[in-house]
């Protein structure tokens, strides 16, 4: 009897240590406790490095939105078929530049013989992809510069020992930030350098419409439903820590309001029209993330 009781006393002691875990994990929402520190007023980011404005993920936009002080830029960084960092969107090359094919399929010295300003206006005619240190380097400090790490898999693919080093070796820790929809991509940076600046991306939906047509439907995975759930980001976000969050402007209310309220940096992303720029404003989030980086800038200093 006594041994039965024990068991029982221990069983039950187990089952109230995991009610609390539980608790903890998918309710409990804990204040901010991140690289970044006290902050003030909102940043606005250049979309793929300076909006509407210039070539896609290109190095001209960059040096635009460094030119109009703005406090940062956002672009997407990939591998090549020789493991090297670029910055460009989409998976194929097909849609921004005169080639075809995707990313992951060609050299560096291949990407570099690509046009990427061709299709948009004949002044940016013989722009080239960039690397992700060709870009850390023009930064140099001036401004945020967020990346996107475009990793749908699970398995290593190296990508976040490549980011890790080049920002190392530029001593870049304090400016470049790095994000990515992927949780365990923002695990694996956080174990090789506990210093590189992680952004977690999310949203409450799956893709958008403006979205699906970039995008070839044989390239669009869906979201998977635990990243789109708040319930499940919670706890997510406990086992990653992630230093910022990267929200999507049609995630719930509630929800951005009591990350905000809870010391989050938060970016809001995409906001071009006038309403939606000053309807996040009003929320005073960390940044905003926006293709009118110049339209932003204004209604924010007004």
């Amino acid at each position: 009897m006594i041994i039965k009781e024990k068991v029982k006393k221990i069983f039950v002691a187990i089952i109230i240590i995991l009610f609390f875990v539980f608790v903890y994990f998918f309710f409990y929402e804990p204040r901010y406790d991140g690289l970044i520190g006290n902050w003030e007023g909102t940043r606005i980011i250049a979309h793929r490095g300076f909006g509407n404005y210039a070539p896609d993920n290109g190095l001209s936009g960059v040096k635009l939105a460094l030119d109009n002080k703005m406090d940062g830029v956002d672009l997407d960084g990939q591998l090549t078929k020789d493991g090297e960092l670029v910055i460009f969107h989409d998976l194929r090359v097909d849609r921004l530049t005169n080639g075809a094919g995707y990313v992951r399929d060609k050299t560096l010295e291949e990407l570099k013989e690509l046009d990427l300003g061709i299709k948009l206006d004949e002044s940016f005619i013989g722009e080239k992809i960039s690397t992700f240190e060709e870009i850390v380097k023009e930064v140099n400090g001036q401004a945020i510069l967020m990346v996107e790490l475009k990793v749908s898999e699970l398995g290593d693919t190296g990508v976040e020992k490549k980011a890790v080093e080049i920002i190392q070796r530029n001593g870049a820790h304090d400016y470049v930030y790095l994000s990515s929809f992927n949780p365990i991509v923002l695990y694996r940076l956080k174990k090789l350098d506990k210093n590189i600046r992680t952004v977690f991306i999310f949203m409450d939906t799956n893709w958008n419409e403006d979205i699906r047509k970039e995008v070839p439907s044989a390239d669009l995975k869906d979201l998977p439903f635990f990243l789109r759930s708040e319930f499940t980001r919670r706890a997510i976000r406990k086992i990653i820590e992630p230093d910022l969050l990267s929200v999507n402007k049609e995630v719930d209310e509630k929800t951005i309001e009591r990350l905000i309220s809870k010391g989050w940096p938060i970016f809001l992303w995409p906001l071009d029209s006038e309403e939606d720029l000053e309807k996040s404003l009003e929320k005073k989030p960390y940044g905003i993330i926006t293709n009118e980086p110049i339209s932003g800038r204004s209604l924010r200093d007004e």
